[in-house]
């Protein structure tokens, strides 16, 4: 079994790494300066678990470069985990590696990613999943900054279970802990209301998530959410109550209370956010219903003002 990894960033480098301690083939398209590197020095993580990858683990493709012939339609699984923005390109590029009856997800945040695979590759290539394992680059490595786990699910018309189960195995055998989910909209949105919660409101405070403990803070988060849940019930996904994510929210901003949020990262480094995936989208789906979510757009606004 082939499996390829498109974007090999953060998240990217975690899985790479944690697969490439099975005995899968591995594949992986980079690109840039960074790319180069891993390319000549193989895939280093540390932090939850130590793990350095010798380049000649890995096949490699390079987006500056033509591909190889023996790459493709190659791959039984393409994993795209790179930011919401570069789906539809990686997307497009899966088409050159996976093979008939393959199957391709995306660890991204945000809303859209299993309807932009599902445009290029039918609905029964495609899988939903989603990651609350948290990485962050540091020099030429990965830090491993928080073990969470990833969760699958097929959506309507998507892959059979015993595709969805050979999945899963590969994920167990890498340690990184997944599991199924019957639903795959409720699996996204589940993800994608915490990220809401936290991105914009941590980015533009310049705060580290447990900081959104605080009384004033927390409950603004909590603002953020209500808006959300009504536009996910329009669109028919079930989520946690009140209550319940409430107590989810506090969970994990206890827990990663040290880390610097991915849009906060992005801000800094003046890198393009993936607010249009996140808060942006959720107000686009509110107009679609009739519905008003005034915070959601404002935080989007916001966000979007300090890097268009």
């Amino acid at each position: 079994m082939r499996v390829s990894v498109l974007g090999v960033g953060a998240i990217g480098s975690v899985v790479a790494a944690a697969i490439a301690t099975t005995d899968v083939e591995l594949h992986l398209h980079v690109r840039g300066e960074r790319g180069a590197a891993q390319m000549l020095q193989g895939v280093a993580v540390s932090g939850h678990r130590t793990l350095n990858i010798a380049a000649a683990r890995f096949l490699f493709s390079c987006e500056e470069l033509p591909l190889d012939d023996g790459l493709l339609q190659g791959s039984d699984l393409v994993i795209l985990a790179c930011k919401s923005s570069d789906v539809p390109h990686l997307a497009q590029t899966a088409t050159s590696f996976l093979k008939t009856g393959g199957v391709v997800l995306a660890l991204c945040n945000g809303l859209g990613h299993v309807d932009a695979l599902t445009r290029i590759h039918g609905p029964s290539s495609v899988l939903a999943a989603s990651t609350t394992h948290g990485a962050y680059a540091e020099g030429e490595g990965v830090v491993w900054a928080g073990f969470g786990g990833v969760g699958f699910a097929a959506p309507p018309l998507g892959p059979d279970t015993k595709r969805l189960e050979a999945v899963v195995s590969i994920f167990e055998a890498a340690e990184l802990n997944p599991w199924i989910h019957e639903d795959a909209a409720t699996l996204i949105w589940e993800k994608v209301v915490l990220n809401l919660a936290i991105n914009p409101i941590a980015a533009l405070a310049g705060l580290n998530n447990g900081e959104l403990l605080e009384s004033g803070l927390f409950n603004a988060c909590m603002m953020v959410y209500r808006e959300a849940a009504q536009v996910a019930a329009m669109e028919r996904v079930s989520l946690p109550d009140e209550s319940a994510f409430e107590r989810r929210l506090r969970t994990v901003l206890e827990q990663t209370a040290d880390n610097t949020c991915s849009m906060l990262q992005d801000l800094k480094k003046g890198r393009k956010t993936e607010i249009s995936a996140l808060n942006q989208a959720v107000v686009a789906l509110a107009e679609g219903h009739g519905l008003s979510v005034p915070i959601n757009q404002m935080l989007a606004s916001l966000i979007q003002a300090c890097h268009p």
